[in-house]
């Protein structure tokens, strides 16, 4: 049987799935892998297109008739997470334009949660938000994945931590940021399968850091092996192999903010 795996080109998830598409842990299926932007995914995933697909908290909300989030392959903000970033201070109370990853990404429903609800909002590809602030065709813009690590070198400054406003509201609960679902008629015993070969490639992934790092590198945005090595050690962690308790405790809490404020409607979680 061969399972259609869609993941981003970030080198978390290429890190992750490194093992189980290249043979290096024994698998129970085959898996086709397909690459594209997150939020090109979270599109995607409206109609079911993939049995496996990456997808950002946010957008599962709307999904979840077709998908079930995976316990494994999860990014968590254990101290990090998406930033607000501009050239000098700017008053996120007014209608100032932000540049957006996307309206079903994470980061975004963060910024609506606890910035401003009714933010003008830019939606743009991640990786151009930056350049697009730099230059002055935004006020401000939301930084994910790599673009975290690299806003200062073109000038920009923090000027909201989301990951703080976060933990300001959440204590010690991690921030639910990106996840893997899978289609929920697959049935269980395919889905059991899946979730045992996904987590012995992240285990190996983990075991063996600097080569699956180096694999991850063919989808790089950058050159640099210990920037992008450093970005994955912020996001793969123990709860990426299996969220558990204390991420189900995260997402109910950011889905019961987020549906109390009326940004998203009340859906059904459903973990496997």
């Amino acid at each position: 049987m061969k399972l259609t795996v869609a993941h981003t080109p970030d080198p978390d998830d290429a890190f992750m799935f490194y093992a189980m598409v290249s043979g290096k842990v024994e698998t129970s299926m085959e898996y086709e892998q397909v690459i594209k932007d997150i939020e090109t995914l979270n599109h995607d995933a409206g109609t079911g297109l993939y049995d496996v697909t990456a997808i950002s908290a946010n957008a599962y909300a709307t999904v979840n008739d077709i998908y079930a989030l995976t316990r494994s392959g999860a990014s968590f903000g254990l101290s990090y997470g998406p930033m607000v970033v501009a050239r000098g201070e700017v008053d996120t109370s007014s209608d100032a334009s932000i540049g957006s990853p996307g309206p079903g990404t994470s980061s975004e429903l963060l910024y609506r949660m606890f910035v401003k609800k009714d933010a003008n909002m830019r939606p743009m590809r991640f990786d151009t938000i930056p350049d697009m602030v730099k230059n002055g065709l935004i006020d401000a813009g939301i930084v994910i994945h790599d673009e975290q690590l690299t806003f200062q070198d073109k000038g920009l400054i923090k000027i909201v931590d989301l990951y703080q406003k976060w933990k300001n509201y959440a204590g010690e609960l991690p921030l639910p940021l990106g996840f893997n679902a899978i289609r929920k008629e697959l049935g269980k015993e395919v889905i059991s399968k899946y979730i045992t070969d996904f987590e012995n490639s992240i285990k190996y992934a983990m075991s063996h850091t600097e080569e699956a790092a180096r694999y991850a590198m063919k989808y790089a945005r950058y050159s640099d092996l210990d920037l992008e090595t450093r970005f994955i050690r912020m996001y793969v962690n123990d709860l990426s192999i299996d969220f558990g308790e204390q991420g189900r405790k995260a997402l109910d809490l950011y889905y019961r903010k987020a549906v109390e404020m009326g940004l998203i409607e009340k859906f059904q979680l459903e973990i496997v």
